[in-house]
């Protein structure tokens, strides 16, 4: 694959995202008002997930002051499992409806999240099954002064935590105290790979839209949509992404079956990402230019 043939399959396979709203179910709150983060959480399934999940979110967002932050799920999916907890909870919900043998677009999911999950200055983009502590936001805060950065991975080291099934139940039974895990405790450990580039990613409104946001038409199911998004980011600022170290920020992540190779397709979306690195500057350069040109007409202004 080359640069051409890139281009030509993001192209012939953009996203009407007007015509995906207006086919789903959307149940926002107080859209006139402008956040300072939006924290969006893509989600298929996995719905014992949810509650503990965001009570970790409103105990961190009722530690941190002069900081608005909304939280949005959207689900894409055959059924919108998550939609009356987020009802009960007043948080914001968007239901794209899929057929059930469709393969999770998370892209598609956190674009959608971005551009009609109500108004902010930036984003945080963030996987269920990643557990935060109270003191997320206030650390999160520090290291973005800190690097002076617009975008910033909101966890050291690019790693996570991971729980074993105990922790994860416990979690699960809202028996967990998040606040007291640790590295030094036992039945936390470290992923068998490190440098993970997604997760939880924390990202301001106009560097999301200069690159394009994330990419639907290259990426579903499990596969390196995080990566491509890592690179399009390198590309836009001339370095890596930072990631949150100074103070160390811990993520952890609630124990499941490992998904990654249910993909038919991985092999095809792993050459889209080989691709798009091996290209040179200019030639990456176009690629934003094309993915930005494509999300222009749906900004949330």
């Amino acid at each position: 694959m080359n640069l051409n043939l890139l281009l030509e399959k993001i192209h012939t396979t953009k996203v009407n995202y007007q015509k995906i709203i207006e086919n789903s179910v959307c149940v926002l709150y107080c859209q006139e008002k402008e956040f300072d983060i939006n924290f969006v959480v893509p989600v298929r399934g996995r719905f014992n997930f949810t509650k503990p999940m965001y009570n970790s979110f409103c105990a961190a967002r009722n530690k941190v002051s002069g900081v608005s932050i909304i939280y949005t799920v959207v689900e894409f999916s055959d059924s919108s499992e998550h939609a009356k907890f987020c009802k009960d909870n007043k948080i914001n919900y968007i239901w794209i409806p899929c057929e059930k043998d469709d393969m999770f677009n998370k892209c598609l999911a956190m674009n959608v999240g971005a551009l009609f999950g109500g108004k902010a200055k930036s984003f945080i983009f963030h996987d269920l099954d990643c557990l935060i502590q109270s003191d997320f936001f206030i650390k999160l805060n520090e290291n973005v002064k800190k690097t002076k950065s617009n975008v910033i991975q909101c966890f050291n080291g690019r790693r996570v935590l991971y729980l074993n099934e105990q922790l994860t139940a416990n979690a699960i039974n809202w028996t967990l105290d998040i606040d007291n895990l640790s590295l030094d405790i036992d039945g936390v450990s470290l992923p068998f790979f490190i440098g993970a580039p997604g997760g939880s990613i924390f990202i301001e409104k106009e560097l999301f839209e200069f690159i394009g946001g994330y990419d639907p038409e290259l990426f579903c199911g499990n596969s390196p949509e995080d990566a491509f998004f890592w690179e399009k980011i390198k590309t836009a600022t001339g370095d890596d992404m930072p990631t949150a170290n100074n103070p160390k920020i811990d993520i952890f992540h609630m124990n499941h079956t490992v998904t990654y190779y249910n993909n038919p397709r991985i092999d095809e979306m792993k050459n889209y990402y080989e691709t798009f690195k091996d290209l040179t500057f200019d030639e990456k350069v176009s690629i934003l230019k094309l993915k930005k040109q494509l999300l222009k007409d749906f900004v949330n202004d």
